[in-house]
């Protein structure tokens, strides 16, 4: 979400958080500094020139009262600050960005073994599921793989307003188990997809636990099976402002851990407390058990919003 400012604005004792910094130079070998600002208006970038550098005190994380103008090129709206102090807050929280944030999940369900040809098989088992030794096990795992398998849920909790709700295929109405949840039923993929891109469209940041490898890959790829239109540009790699993945933000040794791993270790709720995980969903979809895969994609989310609440407020850097 991007301030509100028009052009030639002056900028008089405005906060803002500081939330990102460089020193950049120009094509004269001048330096300056380009900076992020938010607050809960967005967020919106700023730049001091290098004669004004030396009358402004910032630092990543704090809240500084900035003086300046704002200006406009090519449509979009920035600010040129001339003077600008650290000041004391102890209300940060009042000055992050509250852009329309969602955390989603996804679960997959897979074609059977045998209704694959020849080719398909000898593709899974050798060539993706290649690092498998149990072949057995290599059979089962069609739902990894968009190719084979197709999205059958998607649940999505809006940070801001703190309700969520899941979109499932489903022959038959179930009632959402956590009552900050509502249930909308699908009846094919195609359906489903159209239904989430429609919902996405309301957000500007999404959080993931491997969003980046899996749930955005696989949307995309289903979609485009579907010739369901996505409705705007994915760049998970280099966008973490509006694409961010925990597992990426989590990780030791340059390994992520899984979701289960970190519930434990955080003491957050475990979706797979109840006795339900991602290998069982194709199985539960195929019986029809279509609440057990609602309820555990939406205590799925849960989960990565409980940890994201954590790495946000103790982890990220921000304070």
């Amino acid at each position: 979400m991007v301030m509100k400012f028009k052009g030639n604005e002056l900028i008089r004792d405005e906060h803002f958080r500081v939330i990102k910094k460089e020193v950049r130079q120009t094509k004269n070998g001048a330096d300056f500094v380009l900076l992020e600002l938010g607050n809960k208006d967005g967020r919106i970038e700023a730049r001091i020139w290098d004669n004004n550098i030396n009358q402004c005190q910032v630092e990543i994380g704090k809240v500084i009262e900035v003086n300046g103008k704002s200006q406009e090129y090519n449509g979009t709206v920035s600010l040129v600050i001339n003077s600008c102090q650290i000041v004391n807050s102890e209300e940060i929280d009042n000055y992050r960005d509250e852009s329309p944030s969602l955390v989603f999940d996804i679960e997959c369900v897979g074609k059977k073994f045998e209704e694959l040809d020849e080719k398909e098989q000898d593709y899974l088992v050798n060539n993706l599921e290649k690092n498998t030794e149990d072949k057995e096990e290599a059979k089962k795992k069609t739902g990894l793989y968009s190719i084979f398998g197709k999205v059958c849920a998607i649940a999505g909790w809006d940070i801001n307003n703190e309700k969520g709700k899941v979109l499932i295929v489903s022959d038959k109405d179930i009632e959402a188990e956590n009552k900050d949840y509502e249930y909308v039923i699908c009846k094919d993929e195609k359906e489903l997809l159209e239904k989430w891109w429609e919902m996405s469209k309301d957000y500007e940041k999404f959080v993931t636990y491997n969003g980046d490898n899996f749930d955005f890959p696989y949307l995309m790829i289903r979609s485009g099976i579907n010739r369901v239109k996505v409705p705007f540009e994915i760049k998970t790699w280099n966008n973490e402002n509006r694409f961010l993945d925990l597992q990426k933000k989590i990780k030791q040794n340059n390994r992520g851990f899984k979701l289960e791993m970190l519930c434990k270790a955080f003491g957050i709720s475990n979706p797979k407390e109840e006795g339900v995980d991602g290998s069982e969903v194709t199985n539960l979809y195929n019986d029809k058990e279509f609440k057990k895969i609602a309820d555990y994609v939406a205590r799925d989310v849960i989960s990565t919003y409980e940890l994201y609440k954590i790495w946000r407020k103790f982890m990220s850097g921000e304070l």
